[in-house]
């Protein structure tokens, strides 16, 4: 990352500089051919932004490294429960076993109708219900237990 933007920034100060002295070589020698200059120059700037690309180009490769998407992961698997399930709501998430959990999933996904899926989640709704009630557990609406204040 710090060799990137070293050359990132040299390559900057190449651009800026060079017109800033192509301008006052023309303004010294009027008589010179400045054709050749500006061919070395435009020469210079493609070279510039070739690194700049492949510099772009192994910016994204380290990016889609294995290794940072493993450590994405990490990240997700140590994140607070809530935030895994922010889009992934099971009635009674708190009630049930990390092992319960996977196999609702798993048995959800496996299901080929939308039908099958409403039975599934109603018949899980009130085992849920029951293993409440059997603990003396109040649920809200979304099968989270009620905290009385």
């Amino acid at each position: 990352m710090k060799t990137r933007n070293i050359v990132t920034a040299i390559l900057a100060g190449t651009l800026a500089i060079v017109p800033a002295i192509a301008a006052a070589q023309g303004n010294g020698n009027g008589s010179r051919n400045g054709s050749g200059h500006e061919a070395q120059q435009r020469a210079q700037v493609e070279r510039a932004q070739r690194d700049l690309d492949r510099d772009r180009f192994q910016e994204r490769d380290r990016i889609s490294d294995p290794a940072r998407d493993r450590d994405r992961t990490q990240d997700r698997a140590n994140a607070p429960d809530e935030a895994r399930q922010a889009g992934n709501h099971i009635y009674g998430y708190g009630l049930m076993t990390e092992k319960e959990r996977l196999a609702y999933q798993e048995r959800l996904q496996n299901m080929a109708t939308e039908q099958e899926r409403q039975q599934f989640l109603a018949q899980h709704r009130r085992e849920i219900q029951v293993r409440a009630r059997s603990r003396n557990i109040e649920l809200d609406d979304r099968g989270n237990p009620v905290r009385e204040d």
